[in-house]
């Protein structure tokens, strides 16, 4: 499609501007409270008058009801004092002509008080960004400000909207949006201004059952502006008042005089199941409010496990357990065969609020067979579990082995003691003379279930060699050939029957030039297989695919043409059997709503090579879903999560980009 314009022709100045300003203006239209009507919180005071739009930039105006909801507090307040007000507000009579995106929007409302006070009030809230469907009614969630009463208010004072004012800004300029209200309408509330010094303080607590150890939230007003609140709890009767029944809270109170916050409570050992008061003193006020404590009842029998049902010695597994009584000490220890108790092994842990638990057990005895749990010491809880100390023979694998100095290696393995730290290091050939200032980084961990995970990046100044990769951690020691070269090459796979499609990974080699790849005899003479070509990357990477169908197939190499010529070799051997199979991925799960994300993994691709991952409708059209691109690894496996948002898919399609194009497809049902 060309993208020259078809003719030309003078535009009179300001033209442009004009039409930038009749977008803007379009786009502004309805700012004045177009939200979704909210349930109004407790004690607010809902209106719906009739307002009277005036739209920016000459469009007009607009007429008709607009929902407002308002809760003001506190309930009474200082003359000069500050009032805090919530404010939701329904769709407004106005709307636009066009959809933007994250427009930034600043709502206020304006009142007019009455009876203790007289004049107008603004609540203003803080700046959003929306987004504005095109000829319907903006949803301006529900905000939030202060405004201070004048300083010579006294008794009651009423509050009736009169006014929304919205400011939007659009393309460098600032709109606005007043809408008045023009008929119904009347007081959405009212505020007593007052010296509140003489009023007794009030106190909120939750009105359900709530555990010890846990966090109460605790609420009020008219309390001493800026005074530090002290918790208690006491009994029924509002005697035996402890402040020890309170590990710790956040309570703290305004300015205004709001108290706001929670108060943790004690263990249940400390505060047994019952019917409490809570009181809070500032120092000069105080206010007491029921309170009803429960702690957790198991709904069922006590389980436990074990993190690894087998570990190396010095490994640290974790044991789990729930249906346990909240704070009770659980008491966790090694047994020998003879079911004997191996003191040294023992942790202890309490329970959660939700009956539950979770501790690290080291497993620093060879003579563990099983592992023991009890509450409280209680012969009637006790739980055993059967528990292998198996051999430190942990497993260590480089994948490609082959890496450039100052380049980072994956590296993998099995049977590892957990809860250790790996460190690594690079030996000579034969394990010997060790040096881990030749590692210049490491992202090693060792999982929950034994096995290591992670890359070490080699120093960029390592001599070209063959090395031995030491990784080391608690007790267990494993090594791993590793060639670290500026040039090598990969062969995935290095061996299989005539017919295998092997991908040949190259790095190092000159950028932007031609390698040829051919497969070689045991006497260096080429193979009849035919030679193919690559473009070297400009990163000197490059990945093809070569078939080996030569049955005296000894390697294969990669020479580059008219330019060094540097030649690199990698050995392959020919097997009996059938040609491995091509490439193909899984999805997990392969049907869901919409919505639902979707692993996707895939093997046999070309290493390093980016796999590109779209969902396809039933005529195999690419979907509205976002692609999700990855990287493929040097064993030609990827992993990623594609979420399948379009209802009209009907397959998930992974496809290699710029090297083979290998494509492969799986059905995806959404239901």
């Amino acid at each position: 499609m060309s993208l020259l314009p078809r003719s030309r022709r003078t535009e009179r100045p300001g033209a442009v501007f004009r039409r930038a300003v009749a977008l803007t203006t379009g786009a502004v239209l309805v700012w004045t409270g177009g939200a979704v009507a909210l349930a109004p919180a407790a004690h607010a005071g809902t209106v719906t008058p009739t307002v009277h739009c005036t739209l920016p930039a000459g469009q007009g105006q607009a007429t008709g009801p607009q929902q407002m909801s308002v809760d003001l507090s506190p309930a009474v307040v200082d003359p000069g004092g500050k009032v805090h007000a919530k404010v939701t507000l329904g769709p407004s009579p106005a709307t636009s002509g066009l959809s933007l995106s994250d427009v930034p929007t600043t709502p206020s409302i304006d009142f007019a008080m009455s009876g203790g006070a007289t004049g107008t009030v603004t609540v203003t809230g803080p700046q959003i960004n929306l987004n504005i469907p095109s000829g319907k009614p903006i949803e301006i969630p529900p905000y939030e400000g202060d405004f201070i009463i004048p300083a010579n208010a006294s008794g009651p004072i009423s509050f009736t909207p009169v006014r929304n004012l919205t400011r939007t800004k659009v393309l460098g300029s600032t709109y606005e949006t007043p809408c008045d209200v023009v008929g119904g309408g009347g007081s959405i509330g009212t505020v007593d201004a007052e010296g509140t010094a003489g009023l007794p303080a009030t106190l909120t607590a939750p009105t359900t059952a709530v555990r010890p150890s846990t966090a109460v939230t605790l609420s009020g007003s008219l309390w001493t502006a800026g005074a530090t609140p002290v918790q208690s709890l006491c009994a029924a009767d509002g005697g035996g008042c402890d402040p020890g029944k309170f590990v710790s809270g956040t309570l703290a109170i305004s300015g205004s005089g709001e108290l706001t916050g929670n108060a943790v409570l004690a263990a249940a050992g400390t505060v047994p199941d019952g019917s409490y008061l809570v009181k809070v003193g500032d120092g000069t006020k105080e206010a007491t409010a029921p309170l009803t404590v429960k702690a957790y009842v198991p709904g069922g029998p006590r389980t436990i496990a074990l993190s690894r049902s087998g570990a190396p010695l010095g490994s640290v597994i974790e044991v789990t357990g729930s249906n346990y009584f909240q704070d009770r000490w659980i008491n966790t220890v090694g047994l020998d065969a003879s079911g004997t108790t191996l003191d040294e092994t023992a942790v202890y842990v309490k329970s959660t609020a939700e009956g539950t638990f979770s501790v690290d057990f080291a497993v620093s005895d060879p003579a563990i067979t099983s592992i023991q749990v009890d509450e409280g010491n209680d012969p009637d809880t006790v739980l055993t579990t059967p528990f292998t100390v198996t051999d430190a023979s942990a497993t260590l694998s480089a994948g490609a082995a082959k890496v450039k100095p100052g380049g980072t290696i994956t590296l993998s393995g099995g049977d590892w003691p957990t809860g250790t730290t790996p460190s690594a290091a690079l030996c000579a050939a034969d394990g010997s003379a060790c040096n881990s200032a030749r590692i210049s980084g490491s992202t090693l961990r060792i999982n929950a279930d034994g096995t290591l995970a992670g890359t070490v990046t080699v120093a960029g100044s390592t001599p070209r060699a063959v090395y031995a990769l030491q990784v080391t951690a608690g007790g267990a020691q494993a090594l791993t050939p590793l060639t670290v070269a500026p040039t090598f090459v990969v062969l995935t796979p290095s061996a299989g029957p005539k017919g295998t499609a092997v991908t040949v990974l190259g790095q190092g080699f000159a950028k932007v030039a031609t390698v040829s790849i051919v497969g070689l005899r045991a006497d260096g003479s080429q193979t009849s297989d035919p030679a193919k070509t690559k473009v070297v990357g400009l990163d000197g990477a490059f990945s093809q695919t070569f078939t080996v169908n030569a049955a005296d197939t000894v390697a294969i190499r990669v020479r580059e043409v008219l330019v060094n010529p540097r030649t690199e070799t990698a050995a392959f051997t020919v097997q009996d059997g059938t040609a491995p199979a091509g490439p193909a991925f899984a999805l997990s799960p392969p049907e869901g709503p919409v919505g639902t994300v979707v692993q996707v993994t895939g093997r046999g691709f070309a290493p390093v090579a980016t796999v590109s991952v779209t969902g396809r409708t039933a005529d195999g059209k690419q979907t509205s879903d976002p692609y999700v691109t990855r990287v493929i690894g040097l064993d030609g496996t990827f992993a990623l999560n594609f979420t399948v948002r379009d209802p009209a898919t009907r397959a998930i399609r992974a496809c290699e980009v710029l090297v083979n194009g290998k494509i492969v497809q799986q059905s995806f049902t959404v239901g």
